[in-house]
């Protein structure tokens, strides 16, 4: 079965909105954990302005499971996850704007020696991968970089508007699966899945996890975040058994 980690900075985006300390993302987590996730994930950004540090040293604290925390790769973010020590770093682009998703990683135009990076976050422990579009040279850049992992976007999955170019981004996916673990790497998937695209992606069979936020939280609205999880849970472990 397929591998459920969960995105909490929905809940740091509504805590936000009113500025009052609520919802909690560690509170959030607890209900998360009891309902069966395989992990929890946030996101960094360099403004803070969803998820805060003192949200990560809550959540470092209360885990059962694991914690992975996208960021870009800024030195001062760095000092900080080196001192969290989450179970996984997943780097992605950086951006100025913290009001928009988390972009892939663009090998292509890297500045920076990721090599250094890798190994220096490897070092205390913690595992790496990287956001990538679902190309060969990504797939290719992330292990040359030393990544234990890959984090596929779906985003044009998601985004497809015909059966044939969701066919078409589906087999990217798988084939962009299959290579990261040709080279020894794990391979999760994620942005903008929900429990009505995210089964064909189950039944090709070759990604480890998935990384669902927004859907669940949307969800949870209406049935509460416990049942929230455990629909999704059973989604993965129904179409793996068919």
């Amino acid at each position: 079965m397929a591998l459920l980690s969960v995105n909490l900075d929905m809940i740091a985006a509504l805590r936000e909105m009113r500025h009052i300390g609520e919802p909690d993302p560690s509170q959030i987590t607890v209900l998360a954990e009891i309902a069966g996730v395989d992990g929890i994930v946030v996101q960094l950004h360099r403004d803070r302005r969803y998820i805060r540090e003192r949200d990560l040293y809550l959540l470092k604290g209360i885990i059962k499971t694991k914690l992975t925390i996208e960021i870009p790769p800024v030195e001062e973010i760095f000092e900080k996850i080196l001192e969290i020590k989450p179970w996984m770093v997943t780097i992605v682009a950086d951006q100025a704007d913290s009001t928009t998703p988390m972009a892939p990683f663009d090998f292509n135009s890297v500045p920076i020696e990721m090599n250094d990076i890798t190994e220096r976050l490897k070092g205390a422990g913690i595992n790496v991968s990287f956001h990538i579009d679902p190309e060969p040279e990504q797939v290719k850049g992330a292990s040359k970089a030393g990544s234990n992992g890959v984090l596929l976007s779906c985003a044009r999955y998601v985004e497809a508007r015909s059966l044939e170019s969701a066919q078409e981004e589906l087999d990217k996916l798988d084939r962009a699966a299959s290579l990261a673990q040709k080279y020894s790497m794990t391979v999760s998937a994620g942005r903008g899945l929900n429990y009505k695209n995210v089964e064909p992606l189950v039944e090709l069979g070759s990604i480890d996890e998935f990384f669902i936020g927004y859907s669940i939280c949307s969800r949870a609205m209406m049935v509460g975040y416990d049942r929230a999880i455990s629909e999704m849970m059973q989604l993965l472990k129904q179409t793996n058994q068919s």
